[in-house]
């Protein structure tokens, strides 16, 4: 999938025909949103799917991420990529089934893989074009992870990062979570990703002069 490009649709389809089609094979995917109010409230686990809460806890040790949740999104896909993107938000990606390749690059990587200015999504095909050596590893500086059921990933905010998938079906939550006391975006923030208040306070100001 591309972003900028919008190579896919959006379509609304019964859950027990989506997760047949995924079965079979077909390239969908599915990022959960509130069920009672999705352009008001992010996802959250426990009340849009509270047949499922019971089955996914985090261990002890992430106390910190339940603690400060901010979203707990549900994802199934089948065999699609997800686009080079990054979030403002610190996030942990829980694999529960399936396999995963990720692509990670520290933030200061981002002048080097077509970000538009203002732009969180880049349109470069990663794993294309680290096989082809299009990317510079001289300029960049590549992290790979591979998770496969019960592997839990940190994804630092600003960290940019891609996904490929192992296996033809694969389900996985996503916590993104308040890792500043404040300083988080002034308006609603659905997808935990609009910028820091004081960073869209300061663009503004500059637009002004």
């Amino acid at each position: 999938m591309d972003f900028n490009a919008k190579n896919f649709v959006y379509v609304t389809v019964p859950f027990g025909d989506f997760m047949q089609s995924v079965s079979e094979g077909s390239k969908m995917y599915l990022r959960a949103l509130s069920e009672d109010q999705p352009a008001e409230q992010p996802a959250n686990l426990n009340i849009d799917f509270p047949q499922l809460a019971d089955d996914f806890q985090l261990p002890e040790e992430l106390s910190l991420v339940t603690g400060n949740a901010f979203s707990s999104v549900l994802r199934i896909s089948g065999p699609v990529n997800m686009w080079l993107h990054y979030d403002v938000m610190a996030n942990v990606y829980c694999q529960v089934i399936g396999s995963k390749r990720l692509i990670l690059f520290p933030p200061s990587d981002v002048t080097h893989l077509s970000f538009a200015p203002g732009s969180s999504s880049s349109s470069v095909d990663v794993f294309s074009e680290l096989e082809s050596s299009s990317i510079s590893l001289e300029q960049t500086h590549p992290h790979e992870a591979v998770l496969n059921p019960g592997d839990i990933l940190f994804l630092p905010p600003l960290w940019l990062h891609t996904a490929t998938p192992l296996t033809n079906l694969g389900v996985a939550v996503n916590i993104f979570f308040r890792n500043l006391e404040s300083g988080y975006s002034s308006g609603r923030d659905v997808y935990g990703n609009r910028d820091l208040a004081g960073y869209e306070k300061g663009r503004q100001d500059k637009s002004v002069e």
